[in-house]
């Protein structure tokens, strides 16, 4: 989802962070897998709430809810407006699945704020979702893969997996999927234009 639909700014979040006065935000915050707290948040350890809680505790001044939250959100940027309906000619050909390292805190406002622009629910673009919080692992562990191969029943060897990082692409294809690296702010359209 990030970097391939959603294009991000991973220093806009650090700055968010750090005016907050949570200054080892560049410890955990990677341009494709998060550490500490962050990853902890992505993997379904912990819930929104302990995640709020452990960067609290690192700020030594009050600061709530929202603004951990917003902080967080700074990561995105924006949606190209060309990208729903990409997906929704895709869907009329093929199964669409999403599979994201991402966390409770931004699929809610993701759903709210970026998704529903056509009046339509996320889940309106996708067939399914796999979201790493809710899987309890996160890309590139194998096991996230072959959990969506199990639960759906395709075949890698027919099947396109697009992503941001090369990392998770290589895995991927050791899987026996295609794959295609999105580089940040690519229109990615052409891949699947008829030959």
């Amino acid at each position: 989802m990030g970097g391939v639909l959603i294009n991000l700014n991973k220093q806009a979040c650090i700055d968010a962070y750090k005016a907050l006065g949570y200054d080892r935000v560049e410890e955990f915050i990677g341009n494709y897998l998060q550490k500490g707290p962050f990853l902890d948040l992505e993997s379904g350890q912990i819930s929104p709430e302990q995640f709020r809680d452990a960067i609290r505790r690192e700020i030594p001044r009050p600061v709530t809810d929202r603004q951990i939250d917003d902080a967080f959100i700074a990561f995105l940027v924006d949606m190209p407006d060309y990208t729903l309906d990409m997906l929704l000619q895709l869907k009329k050909r093929y199964q669409i699945f999403l599979l994201s390292n991402t966390n409770g805190i931004i699929m809610d406002y993701v759903r709210q704020h970026i998704f529903n622009r056509q009046g339509r629910s996320m889940e309106h673009y996708f067939d399914r979702m796999f979201l790493s919080y809710q899987m309890g692992m996160v890309k590139p562990n194998p096991a996230i893969f072959e959990q969506v191969v199990a639960e759906t029943g395709i075949l890698p060897s027919e099947t396109l997996f697009l992503d941001d990082s090369s990392q998770n692409t290589e895995v991927a294809e050791k899987l026996g999927f295609n794959s295609f690296v999105v580089t940040q702010g690519e229109d990615f359209r052409y891949i699947f234009d008829e030959k």
